[in-house]
C-alpha cells in the first residue's frame, strides 16, 4: 500500500505504520500463526494489565466465523478526550502512535505487560480493519480504522473488512454509538488481519489460545479468561478462573508425585537504572530512576527426574529465561550446596560436588518478577535482559530458602 493513498494529515501517524508493513517481523516475530497470536496477545494484555491494576475481572476473546477475532474486557475504558501533544482522542492515539500509551515513559502502570505501548498500534497496522469501542462517561464511543488509517466503513449492507471506506480528511473524531448506564465502563476491540502481511493458512490455534489463556488466569488470581471459537461446525467454549495463583499453577505444571510441599518464596528489592527520560522541553536527558523489583516463586520437588520451570516477568512469559531465571537457579544451587555440606555426615554426603542437574531434577518451579519497564532482548519478550534483576531474585531464594531448609518446623526438615 503506497503513502499516497493517505491524505497529508496522516502523514505522520503512517509514516510509523508504513514501516511497520513493510517489516512486519521486527515487531511481531513471523507472519505466520505464530505472528497471528503474537498480534491477539497485544491486545489481550492490554486488558490483562488492567484486570493487575485492579480494573476488571473478566475478559473474553471470541473467534467469529469471517476470521475476525475480538477482545472484550470491562475495565476503565482507554480515554476518550482529546490529548492536548497531537490534538487526537486517546483512542486515536493508543492505535496509531507507535510508542504512545500509558506504558510508554513513567505512565500509569507499574508493571505492565505490553511493552511500551507498541502493541496496538502494530496490530491495527497490520489489520485490513480493526473497529475500537469504548464505553465511558454514560457513552459507547466508537472508531475504525483501515490497514491503520481512520475514518468510516460503509456497512450498510453488513460488516465487512473490505467495505467502502471513507478516510476522515480534515479531523477525525469518535462517533458517539450509544448510551451505557453512568460507572459502565470498558473496551471492545474487534480486527481482521490482513491478508497481505500474514501467509496463507496463517490460523489462530485453540490450543495455544487456551494454554496461554490459562496460564494468565493463573498468573493474575481472579481473573476470568474466556474464550469462544465460533469457526467451525460447533461453537467452542472454554473459560480459565483459578483464585491459588502460581502454587496452583505450580501443582498443575507438574509431571510426577511431590517429594516437599509447594513452596513459596516471595521478596523484593530496589536497584538504580540509567535510563533515558524525555524532559519538559522535549530532550531525552540520562536519568538515574529508582526501581523496585518483587519476586515471587513458587516451587517444589517430585519424584521424576524431569524439570519443569516456567518464568515471567510482569505475566509475560519469558521461554528463553534470562536474568530472573539465572538468578533463581545460581542461587538454588548454592543453598542446597551449602545445606548438603552442613549436614554431609547425617546426609552421608560423598566428596562429589552437588552439581545444576542435580539440583534441577524434579523440580517444578514457577518463577515470576515484577518489574517496571523491563529490558527484553528483542520485541518479542522471551528473554529478560535487566541485569540487576539477578541478584534481587538471586538474595531472595538465598534467603527464603535457607530459612525453609533450617526450620526446625516438622514439615520443612522432612
Amino acid at each position: 500500500m503506497s503513502s499516497s493513498e493517505y491524505s497529508a494529515r496522516h502523514l505522520s501517524v503512517l509514516e510509523g505504520l508504513e514501516a511497520v508493513r513493510k517489516r512486519p517481523g521486527m515487531y511481531i516475530g513471523t507472519t505466520d500463526s505464530r505472528g497471528l497470536m503474537h498480534c491477539l496477545w497485544e491486545i489481550i494484555d492490554n486488558s490483562v494489565d488492567e484486570a493487575l491494576g485492579g480494573h476488571g475481572n473478566s475478559i473474553e476473546i471470541q473467534l467469529h466465523k469471517d476470521n475476525s477475532v475480538e477482545v472484550r474486557d470491562k475495565a476503565r475504558g482507554i480515554p476518550v478526550d482529546v490529548e492536548p501533544k497531537t490534538g487526537l482522542t486517546g483512542v486515536e492515539v493508543v492505535f496509531t502512535k507507535l510508542h504512545a500509551g500509558g506504558k510508554f515513559g513513567s505512565g500509569s502502570y507499574a508493571a505492565s505487560g505490553g511493552l511500551h505501548g507498541v502493541g496496538a498500534s502494530v496490530v491495527n497496522a497490520l489489520s485490513e480493519r480493526l473497529d475500537v469501542e469504548v464505553d465511558r462517561d454514560g457513552k459507547t464511543w466508537a472508531m475504525s480504522f483501515r490497514r491503520g488509517e481512520p475514518g468510516v466503513f460503509d456497512d450498510s449492507k453488513g460488516i465487512a473488512p473490505n467495505n467502502p471506506f471513507t478516510p476522515f480528511e480534515d479531523g477525525s473524531s469518535l462517533t458517539v454509538k450509544g448510551k451505557v448506564a453512568k460507572g459502565v465502563t470498558g473496551t471492545r476491540v474487534r480486527y481482521w488481519a490482513d491478508q497481505q502481511i500474514f501467509t496463507p493458512g496463517a490460523s489462530f490455534q485453540t490450543e495455544d489460545l487456551d494454554s496461554r489463556a490459562r496460564q494468565t488466569a493463573f498468573l493474575v488470581p481472579g481473573l476470568e479468561m474466556k474464550i469462544t471459537d465460533e469457526r467451525g461446525p460447533e461453537v467452542l467454549e472454554s473459560s480459565f478462573k483459578f483464585s491459588g495463583g502460581i502454587s496452583e499453577f505450580a501443582e498443575f505444571l507438574a509431571p510426577d508425585t511431590a517429594v516437599t510441599d509447594i513452596w513459596r518464596l516471595s521478596g523484593e528489592g530496589n536497584f538504580t537504572e540509567t535510563v533515558p527520560v524525555l524532559g519538559p522541553d522535549g530532550n531525552m536527558a540520562l536519568t538515574e530512576v529508582e526501581r523496585s523489583c518483587g519476586v515471587d516463586i513458587a516451587l517444589r520437588w517430585g519424584t521424576g527426574y524431569e524439570t519443569e520451570m516456567q518464568s515471567f516477568v510482569n505475566i509475560i512469559s519469558t521461554p528463553k529465561g534470562g536474568t530472573h531465571q539465572q538468578g533463581f537457579e545460581q542461587a538454588l544451587l548454592k543453598v542446597i550446596r551449602a545445606q548438603v555440606d552442613a549436614n554431609s555426615r547425617k546426609l552421608k554426603a560423598g566428596n562429589d560436588k552437588v552439581e545444576k542437574d542435580d539440583v534441577l531434577a524434579g523440580l517444578t518451579a514457577v518463577v515470576t518478577v515484577r518489574v517496571p519497564e523491563p529490558q527484553f532482548e528483542g520485541q518479542t519478550k522471551e528473554v529478560l535482559g535487566t541485569p540487576a534483576v539477578k541478584a534481587i531474585v538471586a538474595s531472595v531464594v538465598q534467603k527464603q530458602l535457607t530459612a525453609r531448609l533450617t526450620s526446625t518446623k516438622r514439615d520443612d526438615k522432612a
